[in-house]
């Protein structure tokens, strides 16, 4: 019998900074978001049975922030990670995450549901200063997509042995003379948030002026997402002059697609 040590989770994607405070940081392609630990199982069994996983009820990458440093477990702390705050779809990935648990308990009797799940990435394992991660934090944009089923395989590395792929809301394409991108969603409110989030990878900042709103066409997107750099460009100089009205706009699917050109 193959047993090994397995968990589900999520890929989380992000602008990582070129260096951390000391400790055991973990490699880019480790970083994750774990929604649920499966302990040690039959490998051969559990992947036959991941043929019927939940389906998420997202197709596209979900919008976050990491906005504060988390030290775990709380009274004597091994890792340190980051917060994940969600931008979009709190309540879809909430029910997901749920339904993920419950056919979690119908397939392995003995799982349990998480206490307190707590939605964060690991960043780095002991030895490390608490204070100095606390004090080098900087909010940071980040994007969750692909689920995984996992490996344990010990020193912070793991084994992708499932997966369920989920589309990236934003890539970066090339352009003549300006930076740009494609950018995915389902509504125009979608597009409008993974566009802010696609300016963000490249200027962090920006995402300190980023206010709710409603968006109820492409003329109004733009002008939203040209507000924003404005304001984030009063308040601490921007890269970005404005983004393009040029339109390039594709549907597949039901899901949008929009090619975005921002002059800088």
């Amino acid at each position: 019998m193959e047993m090994k040590r397995l968990f589900v989770g999520m890929q989380a994607v992000a602008p990582w900074p070129e260096t951390f405070p000391n400790g055991r940081v973990l490699l880019e392609v480790d970083r994750h978001l774990t929604l649920a630990f499966l302990g040690d199982c039959n490998l051969s069994s559990v992947i036959d049975s991941f043929q019927r996983f939940p389906n998420p009820g997202f197709q596209i990458g979900l919008a976050a922030l990491f906005d504060h440093p988390v030290f775990l477990p709380h009274r004597e702390p091994k890792t340190a990670g980051w917060h994940v705050r969600l931008l979009e779809k709190n309540s879809q990935f909430s029910d997901f995450c749920h339904r993920v648990w419950q056919w979690l308990r119908e397939i392995q009797a003995d799982f349990e549901e998480p206490k307190e799940f707590l939605t964060h990435v690991t960043v780095a394992r002991q030895p490390f200063v608490i204070r100095e991660w606390k004090q080098s934090f900087q909010p940071l944009p980040l994007f969750l997509k692909n689920i995984y089923l996992c490996e344990s395989l010990g020193f912070s590395r793991y084994d992708v042995q499932w997966s369920h792929e989920i589309l990236s809301p934003f890539e970066v394409i090339e352009h003549t003379a300006d930076v740009a991108f494609i950018i995915r969603g389902q509504t125009f409110d979608d597009l409008f948030i993974h566009a802010a989030l696609a300016l963000a990878f490249q200027f962090p900042p920006l995402m300190n002026y980023l206010q709710e709103t409603v968006v109820h066409g492409m003329d109004e997107l733009i002008y939203q997402l040209n507000h924003l750099i404005a304001r984030t460009d009063a308040a601490e100089g921007c890269p970005f002059k404005a983004v393009s009205y040029h339109c390039s706009m594709e549907n597949r699917e039901n899901i949008l697609e929009w090619e975005m050109i921002v002059d800088v």
